[in-house]
Order: structure tokens, then C-alpha cells, then sequence
């Protein structure tokens, strides 16, 4: 039976002192670059929704067993505004070229990034930053012109198609003012023009289901081009959740799977195609008596996984939440978590490499775990 050992774990990034400043490190996006060398671009901030984010890039040059911080991706102060900049997720093209997205929000409107009375979201400006370097240096950020008003959240990296045009998930949640249940809905939209244009927003047929909330989709690129995602689903309106589905595309992403219950009880997901139906998922687990970051193996395309063999990487027992032993409500359940958003890639010769942000000590920060399948 193939299964899953850790090699070893460790610190990308955490505030070297705490007494001195308030830095948190959160929302670690890792990227296999050529041979040993590993990139790692993450938000910087003094909390999960403070006003002064910044988007920070970590390197490795021996397979991510140590890290080298390499300061900003974007220098702040040449912005004309306060903007707040979070959820950086990177892409290698195929010519080698980083394409970075992310979104930033302008904070000389002070308003909070969700509506405390209706849970819904203020608009942001999604943003594009290209390196031919490996990550040395950066263009300046670009405003993407995205259908439906730019309103939908960008919940993975654009993904480069066999084809050679992009593909770009969307979750569209609620504008400020919308007073209904939240109900999430995917989308997804093409580019032919290296993002200069996009396509108009394709409904996804799951966002359609009044039944199932399908979210948080960390979607990745397969070994063959497809793509796949392991979605947090939930009860629309409600914080129940169902075992996570699965989703994958055919080759242009033109269709994809009805989402497809699995046995994983998890929220946020990423997933990594080894090959031959074998695929990988860290994932959150937030339920029970050992919440944590867990990785785990399936062997039949992402349909069932392995959890009696899974490894945890991150034990969250007693630093599950910052100041209070409980989740509040929606949309106040994101602002005590003190863990989240696992990432996971396959490096190039062979061993998984995890990484997620968590609290130890009072201290939030960015970590690693490499893994081995054998």
C-alpha cells in the first residue's frame, strides 16, 4: 500500500520579534521553480484582516528544507492609495514566466472588508504582477478587467491550458448589501491575450444545486492538463458542512464533473496529481478532537481517501482560535481562527511539499512540511 511519511517540517516565515512589531505571516503559496529551487509568495499583516497587507516573497534552494526571505513582492509606498493587498496565488507558464493574482482593497474607504449586518463583501480590485526571473523581481500591479463587475472572489491561481489560454476559477459571494443566506457560486472565465481580456463569467453547473454550497476551491493543474478541485461544501445559509467534493475538468475546461461526494470530512483543501489516479490533498480539519492540517492519500482520483493512513502536519489541539474557544457566526467566523488555508505542490523529484499559516505562542506564522510517497 502506497502511503505517506514526513521527511520534515519548519518555519517559512515568522516574525523574528514580536516584541517589537506586530507582523503575522499568513496564506503561504508555494511553487516549484527548476532542480531544488522553491518560491513561496505570502501576505504579511497585522492580522488576517488588517489594513496593511503586503504580499512577500521566500525562497528555497534545497527543495524547501530552508528558507531565505527576500522582502515585497510590490512596494506599497509607490501606491497613490492605502491599499491592502491579500490571497496571492502564483502560476509557472509553461514558458517559465510567474504570473502572480491576487486582490488588494483600497482603505481610504475604511469600511471592513465584510458588512457586520449582512455578511456581504466589498468590492476589490483583482490584481496580476508577471516575473521573468523566478521571482526576483516583479512587474507593478495590473488591474484585471474580470467579468461581473470584478465582484467574484479569486479563490486559486489562473491555470495555463494545453491549449495555451488561461483559465481563472471564480466564486462570486455577496455584494455589501445583500441581505440573503449566503449561497457561493462558481464561475469560471477564459483568457486568450495573457490575461489582458477575459471571457464573460461561466456559470458553473454546481452553483445552480439549492442544496450544496460548493467553495474555497483550491483548483490545481493535473499531470495531463485537466483540472481538479476539492471543494469545502456546505449547507447554503447555514455553517453545516458535508464531506468534501470532488470536481475535474476535461482537457480545455470546457466541462466539467458534478461535484462528487468523497469520505474526507474537510474545509479548505489543495490537492496534487502524482500520476496513475494517485493523488495528495492537505486539508483543513476543524471538527473532533485533533483539528489540525492533515495530508492524505487517495488512490482512485480524489473519490476516497486514505484517513486512516493520513499524516497530520499541523496539531491545532488548544490554539485552535485566538482569544475565544468558539467560531461566531458568518461573517465574523473568519476573524479568531488562528490556522488555515493548507497549500500543497508536488516538487520535482517527487516529495510533497505542504505549507499553511498557524498560531504558536501568540505568534502567527508560515510553515512547511515535506513529505515522501512511497
Amino acid at each position: 500500500m502506497t502511503k505517506l511519511h514526513l521527511l520534515d517540517e519548519g518555519v517559512i516565515y515568522r516574525n523574528p520579534d514580536p516584541g517589537f512589531k506586530a507582523e503575522c505571516a499568513f496564506l503561504p503559496n508555494v511553487v516549484p521553480l527548476d532542480g531544488d529551487e522553491v518560491i513561496c509568495v505570502y501576505r504579511i499583516g497585522q492580522a488576517f484582516y488588517s489594513t496593511d497587507g503586503t504580499l512577500n516573497v521566500a525562497r528555497s534552494t534545497d527543495g524547501g528544507r530552508t528558507w531565505s526571505q527576500e522582502g515585497r513582492v510590490w512596494d506599497v509606498a509607490n501606491d497613490d492609495r492605502p491599499y491592502s493587498y491579500s490571497a496571492p496565488h502564483t502560476f509557472r507558464l509553461g514558458d517559465g514566466t510567474l504570473v502572480l493574482n491576487a486582490f488588494r482593497l483600497d482603505y481610504s474607504d475604511l469600511r471592513p472588508q465584510f458588512n457586520p449586518e449582512t455578511g456581504g463583501i466589498r468590492k476589490s480590485e483583482k490584481i496580476i504582477l508577471f516575473s521573468d526571473d523566478d521571482g526576483r523581481s516583479w512587474t507593478p500591479p495590473r488591474i484585471m478587467d474580470l467579468p461581473l463587475d470584478s465582484e467574484p472572489d479569486t479563490p486559486s491561481s489562473i491555470i495555463e491550458l494545453n491549449d495555451g489560454r488561461w483559465w481563472l476559477g471564480l466564486e462570486f459571494w455577496k455584494t455589501w448589501d445583500d441581505t440573503s443566506p449566503l449561497h457561493i457560486k462558481g464561475y469560471s472565465t477564459f483568457s486568450d491575450d495573457r490575461g489582458e481580456t477575459w471571457s464573460e463569467a461561466i456559470l458553473l453547473e454546481s452553483a445552480s444545486d439549492s442544496g450544496k454550497m460548493f467553495s474555497h476551491s483550491r483548483y490545481v493543474r493535473m499531470l495531463d492538463g485537466r483540472i481538479a478541485a476539492l471543494q469545502w461544501t456546505q449547507k447554503p445559509g447555514t455553517a453545516e458542512d458535508f464531506p468534501a467534493h470532488i470536481t475535474i475538468s476535461n482537457a480545455d475546461a470546457s466541462e466539467w464533473s458534478y461535484p462528487a461526494a468523497t469520505n474526507l470530512m474537510a474545509q479548505t483543501c489543495w490537492i496534487a496529481d502524482l500520476g496513475d489516479g494517485l493523488m495528495a490533498a492537505a486539508y483543513t480539519d476543524r471538527e473532533g478532537m485533533n483539528p489540525g492540517i492533515n495530508v492524505v492519500l487517495s488512490a482512485d482520483k480524489g473519490r476516497t481517501w486514505d484517513v486512516n493512513n493520513q499524516v497530520q502536519v499541523w496539531d491545532a489541539v488548544g490554539q485552535e482560535y485566538l482569544g475565544v474557544d468558539r467560531v461566531p457566526e458568518y461573517p465574523k467566523s473568519h476573524d479568531n481562527i488562528a490556522f488555515g488555508k493548507p497549500n500543497l505542490a508536488r516538487l520535482n523529484d517527487g516529495t510533497l511539499i505542504a505549507s499553511w499559516w498557524c498560531t504558536q505562542a501568540s505568534v502567527t506564522h508560515s510553515r512547511f512540511a515535506r513529505l515522501r510517497v512511497e
